[in-house]
């Protein structure tokens, strides 16, 4: 389904069910609805074998599920749709599968936040021993590995997560298209090839002055014929919802970029940016 106009959505966002969230779920969809936002996606966080215990804590679906029934009856100009952001774990990849058929969500985001076992967010275990080009190619690469053992996805979460807790500052931050120019193109054909959607994630913005992915990733992706898009702000607390979002619609807009997707009980619609 296609429409002309424009919609205010943001499909990346986390409350209390998740982990690290910081806010309830009556908080977001309130803050969603005072600055004009029609609909939102809530994408709690799933991290199974996660060296962190503490991060591999998944959502009660049963409970996350009732409590958005209830927002969907107190916030009736608010679409709130369920969802989750799937952070992938080859080591537990067919387990992860297994327990997402058995959830009937609207999205799935597919997220990768585990290289090789180590997660960017710890930097110094991460970056240590490498040189910027070898840190950035190998999750690049894992990134790639993970996008394309899946078939069951929405839409690719924040290609350059590395680049969000790297050790390097100023423009050496940023993971760019020339990074891994080959890997990236695998990606990208892939998600174009299976009609699925890439993420422009604002949380980069304050970090590099670009979402993630990167504009260089967003251009190649639109000169290989990429027209499909996601937006979300990735808040976890209430002064971040809908950060960005209308600034990232912009730069994509400027590119030549066309259509922003939402998703119902998986059914993929799409609105001009």
């Amino acid at each position: 389904m296609f429409h002309v106009k424009q919609r205010r959505m943001d499909y990346h966002l986390h409350t209390f069910h998740s982990m690290d969230g910081r806010q309830s779920m009556d908080d977001l969809c309130r803050t969603m609805v005072e600055r004009g936002v029609e609909e939102i996606c809530l994408t709690e966080h799933i991290e199974p074998g996660h060296p962190d215990e503490n991060a591999d804590i998944p959502p009660n679906f049963p409970v996350y599920k009732e409590e958005i029934r209830k927002m969907r009856e107190k916030y009736p100009r608010l679409t709130i749709r369920a969802g989750v952001e799937i952070g992938d774990n080859p080591v537990c990849r067919d387990q992860i599968k297994a327990d997402l058929a058995a959830l009937e969500l609207d999205y799935h985001l597919l997220s990768l936040h585990l290289v090789n076992g180590i997660d960017p967010y710890y930097s110094d275990q991460y970056f240590s021993g490498k040189t910027r080009a070898q840190a950035y190619r190998e999750y690049a690469e894992a990134k790639a590995e993970s996008i394309l053992a899946w078939e069951d996805f929405d839409a690719v979460a924040h290609i350059g997560y590395a680049a969000k807790f790297s050790i390097y500052t100023g423009p050496e931050r940023a993971l760019v298209y020339d990074d891994a120019p080959d890997v990236f193109d695998e990606i990208l054909r892939h998600i174009i090839r299976r009609n699925r959607c890439l993420e422009v994630n604002t949380s980069g913005f304050a970090l590099t002055g670009h979402p993630f992915a990167h504009t260089t990733i967003l251009k190649r992706y639109i000169e290989l014929g990429g027209e499909n898009f996601t937006f979300g702000s990735d808040s976890h607390a209430v002064d971040r919802n809908y950060d960005g979002i209308e600034r990232a619609k912009d730069l994509v807009r400027s590119l030549g970029g066309k259509y922003q997707a939402s998703f119902d009980q998986r059914k993929m619609t799409l609105w001009r940016i």
